[in-house]
């Protein structure tokens, strides 16, 4: 029954493609003056039936400020375009590759702020509402929206205000506090910089102090932000540096995650989400999946800033509550999850260990001795939805 029901959702999807038309290779530097003028290009996409009151999404690439292009995240384009009726915009902007080492900062954000000014100016060509904007970037990308929306001084050089900006969806942030993340690893700050590639980017870490405040959004988050929703994936902390070395300034490190929710809080409520998948297959589940917990946390937000109303959405519990209590044999977990009917347990390999019905939104799973030691994945059904989260069984 469930292959019949995926294969009738991939048929509706099927059958609904293509129902949008493509504008590529449009230049947005005025002429002339594009510093590097194979990335002074975006793309746009415009559902059938765009009018010029329809909202439209800024998209922001991500790729560690060095790789990928527009073109690599076309099905962005067309995903939101055709499923959701936005109109698109994805800029490419110059990259700190190794073929042109004098690209750092603010090179990026300048080219986004530039890119983004351009849409303000010219989106009504397309069908788009320039009034209705929100700014959304993954990993990289998600770092140049958020300083977008944050830091000025780069929206107004290019031309355009901080109110251009209706909202910002922000998946897998790189980076918020750029001096936190080098002092808290103290002495081994100058290797860790080049390791991670952020020589390239910010430029030597010698002349670092300045640079390092004017990048990190956390200085510059303010009462004219605009709303934001934040989403952090139960694995990107893994994904990207393998465990966690005393709450870096990665803004998906625990305790980091409270830093950007405390900050933009001062000014106006805010959301931290925790979805499913790691740094990049989070971002990819929203972009295929329109039935995906990120996908309707996401149009809830933007049809609340956009109409006022949000969806008709149930409740979603932001996350599992996991609590361990001992065992004579092993541990047992107590799992919590608000309204959930059932917990399944799988293992590294994604095969289920264990189905638990639950009661009142807890259920115990007490492994039996076959069971190995590690890391497993625990899902919780609600009303629909599937949330997930992770749990250490130690024997």
């Amino acid at each position: 029954m469930k292959n019949a029901i995926f294969v009738l959702i991939f048929l509706a999807i099927c059958a609904s493609a293509f129902a949008y038309t493509s504008h590529t290779d449009i230049e947005y530097y005025p002429a002339g003056t594009a510093p590097q003028l194979d990335k002074n290009m975006l793309d746009i996409y415009v559902p059938d039936g765009a009018s010029a009151s329809t909202p439209v999404v800024f998209f922001v690439h991500g790729g560690t400020w060095m790789f990928n292009d527009r073109t690599d995240f076309a099905a962005v384009g067309t995903e939101l375009a055709d499923g959701e009726g936005y109109v698109v915009v994805i800029p490419s902007y110059r990259l700190s590759d190794s073929l042109h080492p004098e690209n750092t900062h603010p090179c990026h954000i300048e080219d986004v702020a530039q890119a983004f000014a351009w849409t303000v100016e010219n989106i009504a060509d397309y069908d788009g509402d320039p009034g209705q904007i929100i700014v959304m970037g993954h990993s990289a990308g998600g770092h140049l929206a958020v300083l977008l929306s944050t830091n000025t001084y780069y929206l107004e050089n290019a031309g355009a205000e901080i109110e251009d900006i209706t909202g910002v969806v922000n998946f897998s942030m790189g980076v918020y506090d750029i001096p936190k993340l080098y002092g808290d690893i103290g002495m081994f700050a100058s290797m860790g910089y080049s390791m991670i590639g952020f020589d390239r980017v910010f430029g030597p870490i010698t002349d670092s102090a300045t640079v390092w405040y004017d990048a990190s959004p956390k200085y510059h988050v303010s009462a004219e932000t605009p709303p934001t929703v934040h989403f952090v994936t139960v694995n990107d902390m893994e994904q990207i540096i393998g465990g966690d070395f005393g709450g870096l300034g990665f803004v998906f490190l625990p305790g980091e995650i409270q830093f950007v929710y405390d900050d933009y809080n001062v000014h106006h409520p805010t959301d931290t989400f925790w979805i499913e998948g790691d740094h990049d297959t989070g971002f990819s589940t929203f972009v295929f999946d329109p039935f995906c917990r990120a996908r309707s946390l996401t149009m809830t937000f933007i049809d609340g800033l956009l109409t006022g109303v949000a969806e008709n959405s149930p409740t979603i519990p932001k996350e599992i509550s996991i609590s361990s209590m001992p065992n004579p044999f092993n541990s047992a977990c107590r799992l919590q999850a608000p309204g959930a009917r059932c917990f399944e347990i799988y293992n590294a390999r994604g095969s289920m260990v264990e189905k638990i019905e639950s009661v009142s939104g807890e259920g115990i799973w007490a492994p039996s001795e076959e069971v190995p030691a590690g890391i497993y994945l625990v899902k919780a059904y609600s009303e629909g939805l599937e949330i997930t989260s992770k749990i250490s069984f130690i024997k």
